[in-house]
């Protein structure tokens, strides 16, 4: 095994993975030639902070895209090396409008469109997921996408609903909520990115960074998935066709077959919320208080923390709050668990484990 493991959703839908941040980390390690196992975990609770990629470098897990970029740039490992301060600044701004604009196009167009959720991206999730997972996490993830796409005004209908009797009503639909707008957005990305690609192979200039790693996965996802409707796959191919040979400039560079990182099994000490609640319980609950007061900003002997490693903090506490939530809701309702009164004066036996490394962003 090598010393650096990515977990990651696994390929489907013709890219290497549904979803887009898992395909900037996997494209960043392959331009900056990082050798790694990756592992096909399809399961955001085996993150600390509920997200996924999850990277481990040595005994250090980072979560989340952001925060493994910006781990591995630390180390020496920078696509932005010979970037001026120009476009360092550049960077920055490219990159957040795609990681906002392109990802909540998608979410529209997978979940606000029934055809292609119900026929695509329900069915596509459950190949990937195991029982139970299956049949709740998509419904989660279309919750997830209404509130993000609240802002826009955009309705999402409930789920299992049916699908529209023919495509003319469900176009009616869209447009009363906001289809127009939603595809108008798109458009608007697309332009702004063509007009920086120009004629150039790259975002800035003849050699990749980490703008094209970033702008690459969030773009694939509109290029290469075949949905029921593939609204944004036309507009992309069919109107910024330079946008479309980048892509596939992209792929052809990074995602060849024999550059396929070697499938792994998931590391003993990774740091799941499961893991930690099945194997050791009560510290499992000390770390959550913990977690809590420090998240609270209550006083102990522990050394400040920086902004960002609060925030990993306050994730990592909702994520194992919702995750303790469905598993007991889960086994109790199944009749896996049965609770028993246990005499007051009766004591448990506490025992520590070593807690796992964290990336501090300090």
């Amino acid at each position: 095994m090598t010393a650096m493991q990515l977990y990651v959703w696994g390929p489907i839908l013709n890219v290497a993975s549904i979803d887009p941040k898992c395909v900037v980390i996997e494209s960043y390690l392959r331009l900056i030639k990082q050798e790694y196992d990756i592992v096909y975990c399809n399961d955001p609770q085996m993150s600390p902070t509920g997200e996924l990629p999850l990277l481990k470098d040595k005994q250090v897990w980072v979560a989340g895209v952001d925060r493994i970029l910006n781990h591995l740039m630390k180390r020496g490992k920078d696509a932005n090396e010979g970037l001026s301060e120009e476009q360092r600044a550049e960077y920055v701004a490219y990159s957040s409008l795609a990681q906002e604009k392109l990802y909540d196009c998608m979410l529209y167009s997978w979940y606000a469109d029934s055809t292609n959720f119900i026929q695509c991206i329900r069915p596509t999730y459950a190949d990937l997921l195991s029982f139970p997972s299956r049949y709740i996490v998509p419904i989660q993830l279309k919750k997830t996408a209404k509130a993000r796409l609240s802002k826009y005004n955009v309705e999402i209908t409930a789920d299992d609903v049916g699908l529209p009797n023919n495509e003319k009503e469900e176009l009616k639909d869209l447009m009363k909520s906001g289809w127009h707008q939603m595809y108008s957005i798109a458009r608007d990305t697309y332009g702004i990115l063509n007009t920086q690609l120009s004629d150039r192979d790259y975002m800035f200039g003849d050699r990749p960074s980490t703008l094209d790693c970033v702008v690459y996965g969030y773009l694939a996802l509109h290029v290469y998935p075949n949905l029921p409707h593939g609204r944004l796959q036309h507009i992309i191919t069919t109107e910024y066709p330079k946008l479309t040979e980048y892509c596939n400039r992209m792929k052809d560079l990074l995602f060849k077959e024999e550059n396929n990182p070697k499938e792994a099994e998931a590391s003993d000490d990774v740091p799941s919320v499961w893991r930690t609640f099945k194997n050791n319980p009560v510290v499992f609950v000390h770390t959550v208080k913990d977690d809590f007061m420090s998240y609270m900003g209550k006083k102990n002997d522990k050394p400040e923390k920086s902004q960002e490693q609060i925030e990993f903090d306050r994730k990592r506490i909702w994520s194992i709050a919702g995750a303790v939530t469905f598993f007991l809701g889960y086994v109790i309702y199944n009749g896996i668990l049965s609770i028993s009164i246990i005499d007051d004066e009766e004591e448990g036996e506490f025992y520590e484990d070593n807690d796992n490394v964290y990336e501090d962003d300090e």
